[in-house]
């Protein structure tokens, strides 16, 4: 099983070693994000963290970050507060929001990576390890296609932590899987 409970013991794992890169994958489409915010909101406070995600515009989706309580529309590198840490955004896609954000952070969270794994637009990736000064890095896939190559993760990650529907909503976890045979 890859339920929530190991993939939160991966997590604190990661968070309590030297490692700088996890993945986080599985079936849990929306949750998985949400799992490592919730996990860093217990432990930290007052930490920067940098959110790159999908598209500025999602921000207040309640699938991304609207069940935060965030109402507002966020610009790429304005810091807000969510729960107990500080939060800055910017795009996978758009490059040019990258030099908005702060260049020092506890953590980043890049959800969701499956463009940058279809695409294999590692630069994304590049610019997180070459040019930010981040401690941990959490990359957090959305779907994980059966059609996916992870092998251009390696050189990244350190560690994998899965997080699958399957006992939470079976009929759900079949979905996701059968959308990633397709």
């Amino acid at each position: 099983m890859n339920n929530k409970e190991e993939c939160y013991s991966k997590i604190m794992e990661f968070l309590n070693n030297d490692d700088k890169c996890i993945l986080v994958k599985g079936t849990n489409q929306y949750k998985k994000h949400k799992l490592v915010m919730s996990i860093i909101n217990k432990y930290y406070k007052n930490e920067k963290i940098l959110f790159r995600i999908n598209g500025m515009k999602n921000i207040l989706n309640n699938e991304f970050i609207g069940w935060t309580g965030v109402k507002k529309r966020v610009k790429s590198g304005e810091s807000i507060k969510i729960g107990n840490n500080y939060y800055q955004f910017d795009s996978i896609i758009n490059s040019n929001t990258w030099f908005n954000t702060d260049k020092k952070f506890k953590f980043a969270i890049v959800y969701p990576i499956d463009s940058i794994i279809r695409n294999k637009e590692y630069q994304v990736l590049e610019n997180l390890f070459n040019y930010k000064d981040l401690e941990k890095i959490f990359l957090i896939s959305w779907t994980d296609s059966k059609k996916y190559d992870y092998n251009g993760l390696e050189r990244y990650i350190n560690s994998i932590a899965i997080y699958d529907a399957e006992e939470e909503d079976i009929n759900y976890h079949k979905r996701v899987i059968e959308i990633q045979t397709k």
